[in-house]
């Protein structure tokens, strides 16, 4: 599909050979987020095979590998060719900006005919984040939990901008999902996205034999998830982290510290409240208004 500029995206369907809901994937709305991109990849190998061997018994999936090429091209979170984040402009514009276009094409050919959509995001090439799962809407609670990441995260809304809030303004499910990032990817958890959406089709009777039922172990419980609220860097150097991904802190707790350049703690970032690190500086090198941490509720423990 061309959308101006110069860039078109791809939108790969496969159908089964019943009638059935339509499944919406989105990967690379962030284009260092590789987790999402390579497991669209793989479930469209996956679910392309006949039935009984993966394949796509009844509906049908829209799937979009690479939602925004443009920042995937530079390797970064933003269009280089604009400057925005496709992930903060939903629905978009047919006649904006190319990343406007861009959301108002995956808004019209892509959510807006799903029954449900599966968003696929990772922490990027500069932070890491828990693996987990994340919903605002509660007609995707079910849906969010059946696809068995160890976490899910509740929201309390959905923020303007998003997918998952176009979703929603068409009457669509919609959940995301969010992996470690680093700009590396992991076996483990490329195979549980894949695992998910399998689990998702499973329970609407899209394949057979989905993948055994995941095990949810902490759920967390209000806020945003809006990591554009993080808590920033007020000096440039290297940031030195002192905790990990889905690690619990207190309120002053040590995050991190950001060392100059003869080595000394320039300043010393400490956990705002209580709360679970659903989001944590990867790369060394800031600047000034770089993003360190981003705090969620603390978890509740499931047994």
């Amino acid at each position: 599909m061309d959308v101006g500029d110069g860039v078109s995206i791809r939108i790969d369907q496969v159908r089964g050979a019943a009638d059935g809901p339509t499944v919406a994937l989105l990967g690379g709305v962030h284009g260092d987020e590789l987790e999402g991109i390579l497991a669209v990849r793989t479930l469209l190998d996956r679910i392309g095979g006949s039935r009984g061997a993966g394949g796509l018994g009844s509906g049908r999936v829209l799937a979009v590998q690479v939602a925004n090429p443009p920042a995937h091209d530079a390797m970064s979170r933003t269009s280089p060719l604009d400057g925005a984040n496709l992930a903060r402009v939903f629905p978009g514009s047919p006649s904006g900006t190319v990343t406007e276009r861009i959301a108002d094409a995956l808004a019209h050919h892509v959510i807006a005919r799903a029954d449900l959509l599966v968003d696929l995001h990772s922490a990027g090439a500069h932070y890491a984040m828990p693996f987990f799962a994340g919903y605002g809407d509660p007609a995707a609670a079910d849906d969010t939990y059946a696809f068995g990441a160890p976490l899910v995260w509740v929201h309390e809304g959905l923020n303007p901008g998003r997918s998952l809030t176009t979703a929603a303004e068409h009457g669509v499910a919609a959940l995301y999902v969010e992996g470690s990032g680093g700009g590396g990817l992991r076996r483990s958890e490329v195979d549980g996205y894949v695992d998910g959406v399998l689990r998702l089709l499973g329970r609407r009777g899209m394949v057979d034999d989905p993948p055994p039922a995941g095990v949810v172990r902490r759920v967390v419980r209000g806020g945003d998830g809006d990591v554009d609220s993080s808590v920033s860097a007020d000096v440039a150097g290297w940031c030195v982290t002192a905790v990990r991904a889905g690690d619990v802190v207190g309120a002053g707790d040590p995050v991190a510290e950001i060392v100059d350049g003869r080595g000394r703690v320039a300043q010393r970032v400490t956990a705002p409240h209580d709360g679970v690190v659903m989001m944590l500086r990867r790369s060394a090198p800031v600047v000034e208004g770089t993003g360190i941490v981003m705090l969620g509720p603390v978890p509740e423990e499931l047994p």
